[in-house]
C-alpha cells in the first residue's frame, strides 16, 4: 500500500515473566513487518512503531502481533497497548507514551493477555498521555497531602464520594462505615485539600486527580 495512505502508531508489549525484556524485544522484532521498527526495551515493556491505514487496521494488527509474540514466548499473558496515531497533535514520542501507559494500565483494569488502545482507558485518558512527573505534579497540586500514602483511607473515601455523586450513604455502604465516620473523613478531606466538595467543578478536578493517583500506582507496579 502507498506509504502516503499509512499512519504511524506505537505498539507496546509487556509479558508476565519478570526479567525477560530482552527476550520480549527479540521476539517482537522477529514477528514485525519489515517496515516496522522496535525501540529499546524500557523496563518491562518493548515499544514497536507500526504503519497502518486506520485505527481499525492498527487494532487488528496489534491483536495478531500480540498473539504471535505470546505463542513465541509461550506466555499467554503477553499484553499490548496501542497509542497514536502520530499526527500534528501527537508526536511519535507521545504515541509511544500512550502505548506504554495503555498496556500497563490496561493489564490492571482489564486483565492480561489482551490489547488495550489508549482510548479504551476512558476517563483515565484525561490525566494520562503525559510524563509521569507531570501527572504526579498535577495530583499533588489538587490533592495536597492526600497524595501521600499515609492518607490512603481518606483518598479511598474521597474516591467513593465522587463515584457516588456526593452521597454519604453510598460511601458508608461501600466502605462499611457509619455515616458519621464518613462525614468526619469528608471534613478532614476538605481541610487537607482546601477544596469545596459541594462545588461541581472542583469535584471534577478532584476525580481526575484521584484517577491520576490510581494510575501512578499501577504504572509503578
Amino acid at each position: 500500500m502507498d506509504n502516503a495512505t499509512q499512519r504511524t502508531y506505537a505498539l507496546a508489549f509487556q509479558g508476565t515473566a519478570a526479567g525477560r525484556a530482552r527476550d520480549l524485544q527479540r521476539v517482537v522484532a522477529q514477528v514485525l513487518e519489515p517496515s516496522a521498527r522496535v525501540t529499546e526495551a524500557r523496563g518491562p515493556t518493548v515499544v514497536a512503531i507500526i504503519h497502518m491505514p486506520d485505527e481499525a487496521g492498527a487494532r487488528d494488527a496489534a491483536e495478531t502481533l500480540r498473539a504471535r509474540v505470546a505463542d513465541a514466548l509461550a506466555d499467554p499473558g503477553v499484553s499490548a497497548g496501542l497509542g497514536g496515531p502520530r499526527d500534528r497533535e501527537r508526536s511519535l514520542q507521545l504515541a509511544a507514551l500512550q502505548a506504554e501507559q495503555a498496556v500497563r494500565l490496561g493489564r490492571a483494569l482489564f486483565g492480561a493477555g489482551r490489547v488495550t488502545a489508549f482510548g479504551d482507558l476512558g476517563p483515565y485518558c484525561f490525566v494520562l498521555g503525559r510524563p509521569t512527573d507531570e501527572i504526579r505534579s498535577f495530583c499533588r497540586t489538587v490533592l495536597g497531602p492526600l497524595a501521600d500514602r499515609a492518607q490512603r483511607e481518606e483518598l479511598r473515601t474521597l474516591e467513593e464520594f465522587l463515584r457516588g455523586h456526593g452521597s454519604v450513604n453510598a460511601v458508608a455502604r461501600a466502605l462499611f462505615l457509619h455515616r458519621n465516620t464518613v462525614r468526619q473523613r469528608l471534613k478532614k478531606i476538605g481541610e487537607l485539600t482546601g477544596a469545596d466538595l459541594e462545588d461541581a467543578g472542583q469535584r471534577v478536578q478532584l476525580y481526575l486527580a484521584v484517577l491520576g493517583q490510581n494510575a501512578l500506582e499501577e504504572l509503578a507496579s
